[in-house]
């Protein structure tokens, strides 16, 4: 039986076009929904999400993004599938700070206060610091590109939380190149990757679930979304936003 929960979220994500607002308002549904229900729902949007159902893609990728911003929710739902790879980038390891051109290794608050800056050279620099937070001030800068962070987010090895931080951001999760190189990084949290499958592109699918760095559940949701839907042209109209 289809849980209630999809079509509500379903139709909330086709009547709500802010992707910010969006993921406010299922912040607020998720919740107050039972764990084992929260569950079966959204292993039931990745379903339809791999058919190419669009309103399924576009709800499941905006659940996923509002999760990360309920941490102890999103425990309960994922479970281990958010432990990070052992050999993940360490964010406080000072060996892997850039040099900002000072002389010296700079600061974590002064490194931050260069995130926040509009100045293109510094933002080349930035992407390279391996602390989240500093990353987080970076996303929201207004002369970062989806270049820059599909960059970022192809880097290996690479900080499992400041992939997160990617995926949780709402201006740069609709980009499917972003979605894209996060999926393909053995950094990401699998439980993130997994979300992001059921969005990918056949060709990414097929290069994923041949990736042997990938993870073994990732790889399997891939196989999994390739046998229920036929090879579909990449439609500029069906995108998820």
């Amino acid at each position: 039986m289809e849980p209630i929960l999809v079509d509500v979220l379903c139709r909330r994500a086709s009547s709500v076009i802010d992707v910010a607002a969006r993921v406010q308002l299922f912040r607020g549904i998720l919740v107050i929904t039972e764990r084992d229900e929260l569950r079966a729902t959204l292993d039931r949007l990745a379903e339809r999400a791999g058919l190419r159902d669009t309103h399924a893609q576009v709800a499941l990728l905006t659940a996923e993004i509002a999760l990360c911003w309920e941490p102890d929710l999103q425990r309960a739902v994922h479970g281990d599938r958010l432990d990070v790879p052992a050999s993940a980038l360490d964010p406080d390891d000072e060996r892997l700070i850039p040099d900002y051109g000072r002389g010296r290794v700079l600061t974590l608050g002064e490194r931050k206060s260069l995130a926040r800056r509009p100045d293109r050279k510094l933002i080349d620099r930035v992407l390279r610091d391996p602390h989240p937070d500093v990353i987080e001030l970076l996303l929201m800068n207004p002369r970062l590109t989806e270049p820059d962070v599909v960059r970022l987010c192809a880097r290996r090895p690479n900080a499992p939380d400041i992939l997160l931080r990617v995926f949780r951001s709402p201006r740069w999760a609709i980009h499917p190149k972003v979605r894209t190189a996060l999926a393909l990084n053995p950094s990401t949290p699998p439980a993130i990757a997994e979300a992001v499958v059921p969005l990918l592109a056949p060709e990414d699918l097929h290069i994923l679930a041949q990736d042997q760095h990938a993870a073994l559940a990732v790889r399997r949701r891939c196989l999994e979304v390739l046998s229920r839907f036929a090879p579909l042209h990449d439609d500029p109209d069906r995108a998820v936003h």
